[in-house]
């Protein structure tokens, strides 16, 4: 795969059809088996390849794909670790405006490693990259030994943004990382034509798990049990 595709799936015919409306920019990868542990039969290492047939995992906090759509059929996607949003050409993959701030990544140094060793996601893709070993180490018996996790592999730098949604009014709303890895997030809010309208700080709101008509946006909310309920809002008219 050289890129990540953004495909449009047409249901006006007798059968649906996806096509590829935006080739979105695929990070490198680590080399094979890179971050995976090493398997062990009888005492001797596999070789990587012959475990895990090439297979490669993304390095953490590459960037992410974000993808909106506005609502004359345009797309708003970014795809790098910078703040840059690409705004398509309604039915084409034409880009006709890129929107920008002066906001970048930040390298990552010894600091962040430990932060985000620390936190929610390396825990979760630890638990993702042992599975998938132990999985595979089954194919080889049951005297397979999978080896301690080595480090897990980095991206050489934060991006900068980690959510994007957009409104039925157009608006779009784009969560980028605070002073933590982890944690609430500054949300900035800007119109398809590039205007800036304004930024909630990070505790403020949450991204909007969808938006409705009429200014409304649906937020999923936990209660002290972990229950969760749906909770709509009405949201002011210059955000909406």
């Amino acid at each position: 795969m050289t890129s990540r595709p953004i495909t449009r799936l047409d249901l006006s015919g007798e059968a649906a059809e996806a096509d590829t409306v935006v080739a979105g920019w695929l990070p490198p990868r680590p080399e094979p088996g890179a971050g995976l542990p090493e398997i062990k039969v009888g005492g001797r290492t596999l070789d990587p390849d012959t475990v895990y047939r090439g297979r490669t995992l993304p390095f953490a906090l590459e960037p992410y794909l974000l993808v909106g759509i506005l609502p004359d059929g345009g797309i708003v996607y970014s795809d790098s670790s910078a703040y840059v949003l690409k705004v398509t050409r309604p039915g084409s993959n034409e880009i006709v405006l890129a929107i920008t701030r002066p906001l970048r990544p930040e390298p990552v140094n010894s600091a962040i490693r430990e932060e985000f060793d620390k936190g929610e996601e390396a825990a979760r893709l630890s638990a993702m990259r042992q599975g998938m070993a132990y999985g595979l180490g089954l194919r080889f018996g049951d005297d397979a030994e999978v080896s301690d996790m080595p480090e897990l592999p980095l991206y050489p730098e934060v991006p900068v943004l980690v959510s994007l949604s957009t409104t039925w009014d157009g608006r779009i709303w784009v969560a980028r990382r605070g002073d933590q890895l982890e944690g609430d997030r500054p949300i900035d809010v800007l119109t398809a034509d590039g205007r800036y309208i304004g930024t909630f700080p990070a505790g403020v709101t949450a991204m909007p798990h969808a938006f409705g008509p009429n200014g409304t946006a649906a937020f999923i909310e936990l209660n002290d049990l972990d229950v969760a309920s749906v909770v709509v809002r009405r949201l002011p008219a210059a955000v909406r």
